[in-house]
């Protein structure tokens, strides 16, 4: 489930198209072709428990069955199946950080990328919005928003 929630939202292909920060491309041809991973260089989120980036995210029961994160996703940090009372962090981000973009200054896809706009916005560094959740038998508790955190 977890590789199904990061897959969709790296259609931030979508966001990038309509701001005209990436044009000319469809957004299956901006994920297929990784164009979204300089401007979003990490995975949507992780498990909280004892440590920050908490280790369990990876076991696949209790005897720690590590399953890691598939090749075509390598910032994934959760490939369990999400059960009740998990607790993660959901937190997108889109950057513009001048080391993520400069392999992408030269070669066939340089054309798409709207370099003036993508300047202008560098000064910005980038927003990650985060908000923890609770896995609930029915259904997913934003702490974040019922506690107006946010």
């Amino acid at each position: 489930m977890w590789i199904i929630i990061f897959s969709s939202i790296q259609r931030i292909a979508k966001l990038l198209r309509k701001h005209q920060i990436i044009t000319d491309m469809s957004e299956e041809a901006m994920v297929e072709n990784d164009l979204t991973g300089p401007f979003m260089p990490h995975g949507i989120g992780h498990p909280l428990g004892l440590q920050v980036h908490d280790v369990a995210g990876f076991m696949q029961d209790d005897s720690g069955t590590h399953l890691a994160a598939p090749s075509k996703y390598p910032y994934l940090r959760c490939t369990r199946v999400l059960q009740p009372r998990m607790v993660l962090t959901i937190e997108p981000g889109i950057y513009f950080i001048e080391s993520l973009l400069a392999p992408w200054r030269e070669g066939p896809f340089s054309k798409h990328f709207n370099w003036q706009k993508i300047e202008a916005l560098k000064p910005f560094g980038g927003i990650r919005i985060e908000d923890n959740v609770v896995i609930h038998e029915n259904g997913v508790e934003n702490m974040t928003r019922d506690l107006k955190l946010a």
